[in-house]
């Protein structure tokens, strides 16, 4: 971040309340302009997942998680200056005039709408997607497909739906009475100039769609004060009532710039329930094997490489194969015995040639029209428990590495890549790593949407960015 000092400076002094949206739980810390946290609390809660594929939350657990973590905190509340979201993306929302939910919010891993994408792809050519919103429809991750589904499935939704907004939209609108989206929750979803990132919408697009530009949100900078907290909310929530509400961003994007990924050719692995792997670049990319979100700092994008079920892959195996072990002797001890066996075996070339082969689609995939799914190939009466094992983590991390092959064909990679998420933190899993996704130089970086969200915070407050990239607009 910046050197500069605001000592003594009023107009950059004051705390920040950050607020994480995850997709089932709410973090909240109120944290000095200097980052340092004072407070925080979590609520958790259960998103809804439907046998058919569906993946949806009501939006109320949102608010009633920031109100109950709000009062937990209240005694260190006195300080705000800034509210500053970081959201789970897309948390497609549509909403009534007055900002009430008309349906419970879209997650990620949703699969109604496939035809829809698969249809919109075709009516604007994929080409087309590809080279203006740098990202091609899907079900669940792009909103754009799952508005087209309330068209389609749900009229009367359509019908009353003033705006179709995301978890921000939503949040913003409670806490200020104001429209906004910004454009790192924003640019995956087909309906965004991704590639110019410059607020405004892909007007071919929702041509063809049939979506008036008035139903969407306006675009606002993550960054950016929206308005005021409304005084009535102040008082509910128990903070000062001329906070400042921030636009808020994607909660990835967020961690991505707590761990410092903003040169071009910095790498980032998020290591948690999904695994994720960012590139930072300073020109728009592009393929249909991938995303590209706009970063929250000018003149960077970000490609977006998601694994739906990395760790939770890891806890789908622990579950069904090894039931007789708690997760603090599965994680703790089994998985890193196991890699260790592996790494430091004489002649591994010859062992990994014997194990089963995994394809990791067991949470779906946010690059196919189609339902996948996870198989297993190369079993033999010789296939240990061990080698089931070794054949996920293989799968999971030469899958992210194929992302990291595709993006250093199009720009120089750093070599470095900074490593999160309480799956990095197993024994010998940095070492597997380097051996199927990359031979970077891993380091773990203290990074999270959390203290991203606080980062936006400061930069509202500080009206600057990092050493070398261009200054706020």
């Amino acid at each position: 971040m910046t050197d500069r000092d605001p000592a003594h400076d009023d107009e950059a002094t004051g705390d920040i309340l950050a607020v994480d949206v995850g997709t089932s739980a709410l973090k909240l810390g109120v944290f000095g302009s200097d980052l340092a946290l004072r407070r925080g609390a979590q609520r958790s809660y259960e998103p809804h997942l439907y046998g058919q594929g569906w993946a949806d939350v009501d939006p109320g657990v949102w608010w009633r998680a920031l109100r109950a973590c709000c009062a937990e905190v209240a005694g260190a509340l006195s300080g705000v200056r800034v509210i500053a979201l970081s959201v789970t993306t897309p948390g497609l929302t549509p909403m009534s005039d007055d900002g009430t939910p008309l349906a419970p919010a879209v997650l990620f891993l949703d699969g109604r709408s496939r035809e829809q994408a698969a249809a919109i792809r075709q009516a604007v050519g994929e080409e087309t997607f590809l080279r203006e919103t740098c990202n091609l429809p899907v079900s669940g991750g792009s909103s754009l497909a799952s508005i087209l589904w309330f068209r389609d499935c749900r009229r009367e939704v359509w019908d009353r739906a003033a705006i179709f907004g995301h978890c921000n939209t939503y949040m913003v609108r409670r806490l200020t009475g104001r429209w906004a989206i910004d454009p790192s929750t924003t640019s995956i979803t087909g309906l965004y100039n991704t590639s110019r990132d410059d607020l405004t919408w892909n007007a071919r697009v929702l041509e063809a769609a049939g979506i008036a530009r008035d139903r969407l949100p306006p675009l606002r900078r993550s960054h950016e004060a929206v308005g005021t907290i409304l005084p009535g909310v102040a008082a509910e929530l128990g903070v000062p009532p001329d906070a400042a509400v921030l636009c808020g961003g994607n909660d990835a994007v967020l961690a991505a710039l707590s761990g410092g990924l903003t040169a071009p050719g910095d790498v980032n692995i998020i290591s948690g329930t999904c695994d994720i792997a960012n590139v930072c670049t300073d020109h728009p990319v592009s393929s249909s094997a991938f995303n590209v979100r706009c970063h929250v700092i000018p003149g960077r994008w970000l490609t977006f490489f998601v694994l739906n079920a990395g760790g939770e892959g890891l806890e789908w195996f622990r579950r069904v194969t090894c039931p007789e072990m708690d997760g603090d002797t599965f994680y703790g001890s089994y998985v890193p015995r196991v890699l260790e066996a592996f790494l430091h075996d004489p002649d591994r070339d010859a062992r990994e040639r014997g194990l089963p082969s995994y394809v990791p689609h067991l949470g779906g995939s946010r690059y196919s029209l189609e339902r996948c799914t996870a198989s297993f190939a190369g079993l033999t009466l010789e296939t240990t428990r061990d080698d089931l094992l070794l054949g996920v983590i293989r799968g999971n991390f030469t899958y992210l590495g194929a992302h990291l092959e595709e993006v250093a064909r199009l720009l120089p990679l750093s070599g470095r890549a900074g490593i999160s998420g309480g799956a990095a933190g197993i024994h010998g899993m940095l070492e597997a790593r380097r051996r199927w996704t990359g031979d970077l130089a891993y380091e773990f970086r203290d990074q999270s949407s959390l203290l991203g969200a606080a980062m936006l915070g400061r930069m509202h407050l500080w009206g600057a960015v990092a050493p070398g990239v261009p200054p706020l607009q």
